[in-house]
């Protein structure tokens, strides 16, 4: 179950960074679809899965998309923890307070990042108001997928079905 969620996630963010990387939509383009897929893993409370996943989507990712490889392995895999850390000891109170600590994770993804570029390969240390909204939209696509993942469909269709019907 853990290798079908790892392959199931990381393939969809590799397919969504492909998809929306190559559209005309900035603001689906900016999201890390790889955060969110790490995220996902994380939720099911396996702390070496998770930090397995997202050393490994972070490598997908630097192979994709980043200049120092292995920057964002080593971030995701750390925040994989992190996040599988939280998920195990806090019950998260809806959709809003996922894309809070969705978007904090982003911003310490962004933040780690930064830093070992600046370190290994000298890149300028600058987190920009490009690198908060990507946090921000990181944040909101999490908090709206794990509200779709928790609205109650089923009763809402069945509701809007009797109401036809009457």
């Amino acid at each position: 179950m853990k290798s079908i969620r790892f392959l199931f996630s990381t393939a969809a963010a590799a397919a969504l960074t492909w998809v929306f990387g190559t559209s005309r939509l900035p603001g689906l383009k900016a999201i890390d679809w790889f955060l969110l897929a790490v995220a996902y893993q994380a939720a099911a409370g396996n702390f070496a899965a998770s930090t397995l996943g997202g050393a490994a989507a972070g490598l997908l990712e630097d192979i994709l998309l980043h200049p120092l490889k292995g920057a964002n392995a080593f971030a995701k895999a750390l925040l994989g923890y992190l996040l599988t850390a939280v998920s195990l000891r806090v019950v998260f109170g809806g959709a809003l307070v996922v894309a809070a600590s969705l978007a904090v994770a982003a911003l310490l993804n962004s933040l780690i990042v930064a830093l070992l570029g600046r370190i290994l390969i000298g890149t300028p240390f600058f987190i920009g108001l490009a690198d908060i909204s990507r946090c921000a939209l990181t944040g909101g696509a999490g908090g709206l997928f794990y509200w779709a993942w928790r609205f109650p469909w089923k009763e809402e269709w069945r509701r809007r079905r009797h109401r036809k019907l009457r």
